[in-house]
């Protein structure tokens, strides 16, 4: 099967096509005609088979490869995989009671929770899969990337696998446990002394200095069509079509996948609108954020969206939201207006901590698990909450998705 045979890439500046990943590496990630880096996928086959896969009655058992037929590989011989894609959909009804009682807004909230992948747990396994895949089918064997630390660690699990090496270039607040996650795939790491913004400096020298492809960001096609897998997501399990979709915000290309996806199905009319989008930053680092505040107090003027500040070294305890340069504003701007969306900032102190305890038997009988809620004086356990005595939540615990009942449990 050749490139030609499935899908082919066009050009978003000149509508030139490109035949093609293995045609795209060869001309640096760029359209030969016109020498943009901005190119979508277009699958040559019929809009049903979108149809037939985000059917209710649909088996998603292959995970991410469920939708096989519209990703940008040919030969199923080539996928790397580690059992990444189907994640659960939550229903957050302690959220929609929050949101009723305080603000007295109705609404039904979804998390679509892609820290269940458990290949390695940094929400990039799906663009990780792809990638590899890809590079395999295109004969690429080594690969450039820039990353506060996520994208890195699945890429390197990911390229490992399709036996690529991968080096990547990671700024200095990054996390220990990461670069070392790095490296025990046999990649290489180099931490740079300077921001995000840098280590894209770096690994963009790097990767011309000794000819390797460089990982292409947020408008990277091959992130864009792992991830618009969501969406589809989205219309094979809920019974509800998401009218918002929130987000917190670095470059974000989760917002670019959306649009994308929908825009694939919009002739299936599965979904009547594109969602709004929400998109919040750290206070500490909201280039984005602040733009598009000045551009709302302004009535969005002419050229708004190339108007955007530029953070160096900022000083956040969210690394992994911490891109000070924002490049991808001038199409991401345009798109949030065009939902009906908004992108703000929350204070970064008030940002809640999240994370997951798992249990897992190791014997051969059935155990008990015992858990305990970090929890104050008090605890609401119809909720889940623990609760200072001014009555402030200060915790919440859940089990299998529901409220814990007690502060301990077996």
């Amino acid at each position: 099967m050749t490139d030609r045979s499935k899908f082919h890439l066009q050009c978003r500046a000149c509508g030139g096509r490109i035949d093609g990943f293995s045609a795209w590496f060869r001309s640096d990630q760029r359209c030969p005609a016109c020498g943009s880096s901005l190119a979508d996928v277009r699958y040559h086959g019929p809009v049903e088979d979108v149809a037939r896969l985000i059917d209710k009655t649909a088996k998603a058992q292959g995970g991410l490869w469920h939708y096989f037929d519209v990703l940008p590989l040919n030969d199923r011989a080539n996928i790397v995989t580690a059992g990444e894609g189907i994640v659960p959909i939550d229903r957050w009804e302690f959220l929609e009671d929050h949101a009723r009682d305080i603000y007295r807004v109705s609404c039904r909230v979804y998390a679509h929770r892609h820290d269940d992948n458990y290949p390695t747990g940094t929400f990039k396994d799906l663009s990780g899969s792809v990638v590899a895949s890809v590079l395999k089918e295109a004969g690429v064997k080594a690969y450039v990337v820039a990353s506060t630390g996520n994208i890195a660690v699945a890429y390197s699990r990911y390229l490992n696998a399709a036996d690529v090496a991968l080096y990547a270039f990671i700024p200095e607040n990054s996390s220990p446990v990461q670069e070392a996650e790095i490296s025990c795939f046999g990649q290489r790491v180099f931490r740079v002394k300077g921001d995000y913004a840098l280590a894209k400096e770096f690994a963009l020298e790097f990767s011309k200095k000794n000819g390797i492809p460089l990982a292409a960001g947020n408008f990277d096609p091959l992130r864009i069509e792992a991830k618009k897998t969501m969406l589809y997501e989205w219309l094979r399990i809920l019974d509800d079509v998401p009218t918002v979709y929130m987000q917190a915000l670095s470059g974000g290309t989760g917002p670019l996948a959306v649009a994308k996806g929908w825009g694939d199905i919009a002739a299936l009319n599965r979904a009547p609108a594109m969602p709004r989008f929400l998109l919040v930053q750290s206070d500490r680092c909201s280039p984005m954020a602040d733009a598009w505040g000045e551009a709302v107090a302004k009535g969005f003027p002419d050229g708004w969206e190339k108007t955007y500040p530029i953070y160096h070294d900022p000083r956040t305890m969210i690394p992994t939201l911490a891109t000070g340069y924002p490049t991808t504003y001038p199409v991401r701007g345009p798109l949030v207006r065009q939902s009906g969306g908004s992108i703000f900032a929350c204070r970064e102190e008030e940002t809640v901590l999240y994370w997951r305890v798992q249990a897992v038997n190791g014997g051969q009988v059935p155990r008990y698990a015992w858990f305990k809620a970090p929890s104050n004086a008090l605890f609401d356990g119809k909720r889940g909450y623990a609760v200072f005595e001014t009555g402030r939540v200060s915790a919440l615990a859940l089990v299998d998705g529901k409220p814990l009942p007690q502060p301990e449990v077996a």
